[in-house]
């Protein structure tokens, strides 16, 4: 049973190593995948380590990369190339899944609207070094001054950026965490909800570690021997950093079932603290701070620790660290909890430790296990390190993919930073969704839209692959597009008979087929004239609703002019008159049985001249919203630092860990 507080996660976005959008990611982990990969002399030299370093027998060359991390849709979001170069690239992925977070809501017309933004990152490899650069030389981008590149490289810009691009109005914060930035940013943002600050809130984080230069391991260091972060298994030696970008649309769960939300699932509670200094030092965690924040999530919840199905943990790797993490889990869930009913992993063990951004890549996790009912598969476990004491906790480690205990299949999520931080959801999977019944219309109209011909003919080919697949209504796909995107200069609509899946689909291919396209010109002065029989007792409701749907386009009169039976014959089937295609006026007819076809015809035809229609007012809601592919950004290569060979790579000594922290890598100093 839902409640006024429960939080609905209503789309995602994120840029994980082998995952360029959460399907991928969820695919990923539903195979058991581990995206470390090992570093070639090529790759090294490139970033600038050679062959001294790397003959170093503490050297590790191993690297959980992202895919174009480099790359960026700069022209699309309306940069200069030197002013997306001076971004560091967490800022510009992050801005991206943010983008397609909104659209995968269905919510990516939301510029105006109080729609909030909470997120954290770290201090960057790429503004460091650019900094360093343009220190020691003239030139570029000396256009630009020294500002855009420290507001570029500053992680409390972050949330703000996506505001400025996006045209957000609701509350905006960086929150720094370290580790635990992006959980602790979607607790934020659900306060922020509740408060009724924002209508909907973007959450997450970020951290790049490019380029990717591999790194030395002390012998006493809390750095994994061999690249792999083997979290709770015995033989782990420690962690393994990486890079991941991600970030979840959220709304009050009310409202989201109110509007046709898509909800991946529910946030049920959250919790934040510290650990205070009751530990081993700095860096290291404490069992009894963990307890304390897992029960106040539970409590918040309104869960039992007997409830929860899944831990989807920290798992940093390190000997101590999931120790301790381990007991304050089992502190948490409270006393009665059977021996092993628990499944615990963490996706540390898939992708590393993606630091700032490592509770949005747990969250995620969770999100995909109450959703789908399946437990993943945790990689790299063998056996516990105590195995005669985590025999007797309430956790098992899932090898093998298997259904997740509980009828009502809750989840939690804990996530923990350098200095004590620590994060806690609880989460549960989503309510039945509600259809409403399928209008009773032969037709169903789809308006696609992009910045260009080619982006809009890709646009038309990723739809017809989700037509094809029959997964989705075409009610719902034509109320999605229509309510949930933003729409472009360049304009189609696809019309074909709403019974007919197989047909939409190959309407949708046959709109991307460039030879198929025809644009036509927008019209001026006089927009449409309707035409219907005086007597008609609909045609009052008609100009109701074009007044409606054009306020200031509109004309309203108060008689309709009697038309011959053979203007009729002219216009009623055809809709519109080809006669008058090439004039600025769109003439339409309709009978009273046919007036509300012909106001939906007469809105789509006015849509394409480029005309803002009010879609919900003007048809109410027909369908739910539903995820589809977001938008294809053009990304290009924006890389400042190609102008600076000499800063390509780092000294390929220990890392610095993301979200912070110095020092020694000491067990008493082990990152969170």
């Amino acid at each position: 049973m839902s409640r006024d507080t429960d939080i609905a996660v209503v789309g995602a976005g994120c840029r994980f190593p082998d995952a360029s959008n959460p399907q991928e990611f969820w695919r990923n982990l539903e195979n058991g995948t581990v995206s470390v990969r090992e570093l070639s002399d090529e790759d090294l030299l490139a970033a600038g380590v050679g062959p001294g370093t790397w003959a170093d027998p503490g050297f590790v060359r191993k690297a959980a990369r992202l895919s174009g991390a480099a790359d960026f849709a700069g022209e699309f979001f309306g940069y200069s190339r030197a002013e997306a170069e001076a971004v560091d690239p967490q800022q510009r992925l992050f801005l991206e899944v943010c983008w397609e977070a909104l659209e995968s809501a269905g919510h990516g017309a939301r510029s105006g609207t109080a729609t909030g933004v909470f997120a954290g990152s770290h201090a960057g490899p790429y503004s460091a070094r650019l900094l360093a650069a343009t220190a020691q030389r003239d030139g570029w981008p000396a256009a630009l001054g020294d500002l855009p590149l420290h507001l570029g490289g500053l992680g409390d810009f972050m949330p703000a950026r996506v505001a400025y691009k996006l045209g957000l109005r609701g509350p905006t914060a960086g929150v720094q965490a370290a580790c635990a930035s992006a959980l602790y940013s979607v607790h934020s943002a659900v306060l922020s909800l509740l408060a009724g600050e924002c209508d909907l809130a973007l959450a997450g984080g970020a951290t790049v570690l490019e380029p990717e230069t591999g790194y030395r391991r002390r012998p006493d260091g809390s750095l994994s021997a061999d690249g792999y972060c083997r979290s709770y298994d015995a033989s782990s030696s420690g962690t393994f950093y990486s890079s991941g970008v991600g970030a979840v649309a959220l709304r009050r769960l009310p409202d989201a079932l109110a509007d046709g939300d898509p909800v991946l699932a529910v946030l049920r509670g959250t919790a934040v603290g510290n650990h205070g200094s009751d530990r081993a030092g700095f860096t290291a965690p404490s069992a009894a701070g963990i307890a304390s924040v897992v029960r106040r999530a539970l409590d918040v919840a309104g869960v039992s620790g007997h409830q929860v199905g899944y831990v989807e943990g920290h798992g940093v790797g390190t000997p101590i660290g999931d120790r301790l993490e381990i007991r304050g889990l089992t502190a948490g869930l409270g006393p009665g909890v059977p021996a092993g009913r628990i499944a615990l992993g963490s996706v540390k063990a898939n992708i590393g430790h993606t630091g700032p951004a490592s509770g949005l890549a747990g969250l995620l996790s969770a999100v995909h296990v109450v959703r789908t009912g399946r437990l993943v598969p945790h990689p790299l476990f063998k056996e516990p390190r105590e195995p005669r004491a985590f025999a007797q906790s309430p956790f098992h480690v899932t090898t093998e993919p298997r259904p997740l205990a509980g009828e009502e299949r809750f989840a939690l999520v804990n996530n923990i930073g350098f200095g004590g931080n620590n994060a806690v959801a609880v989460v549960a999977a989503p309510p039945a969704p509600v259809r409403p019944p399928a209008p009773e219309r032969p037709v169903v109209r789809l308006v696609l839209s992009a910045r260009n011909g080619a982006e809009l003919d890709s646009v038309a080919r990723r739809l017809a692959e989700v037509a094809e697949s029959g997964a989705v209504r075409p009610e719902d796909l034509a109320h999605t597009l229509r309510t949930g995107r933003r729409a472009f200069p360049e304009r189609r609509v696809v019309a074909v008979p709403a019974d007919s899946p197989a047909r939409l689909a190959a309407a949708l291919r046959d709109a991307a087929d460039p030879a198929v396209r025809s644009r036509r010109a927008a019209p001026s002065g006089l927009l449409a004239v309707v035409v219907a029989t005086a007597d008609a007792p609909g045609a009052t409701a008609l100009l109701d609703l074009l007044a409606t749907a054009f306020p200031r386009r509109s004309a309203r009169y108060d008689a309709v002019a009697d038309v011959p039976e053979r203007a009729f014959t002219v216009l009623v089937g055809e809709g519109l008159d080809p006669g008058d295609r090439t004039g600025p006026v769109v003439r339409l007819a309709a009978r009273p049985a046919d007036l509300a076809e012909s106001v939906e015809e007469l809105a789509h035809e006015a849509w394409l001249h480029g005309v803002d229609v009010d879609w919900a007012a003007l048809a109410g809601r027909r369908g739910r919203r539903v995820p589809l592919p977001t938008y294809p950004f053009p990304r290009e290569r924006y890389w400042a630092l190609d102008h600076f060979p000499a800063q390509a790579g780092r000294p390929a000594a220990a890392p610095l860990p993301p979200g912070g922290g110095s020092g020694p890598h000491s067990a008493q100093g082990e990152p969170a």
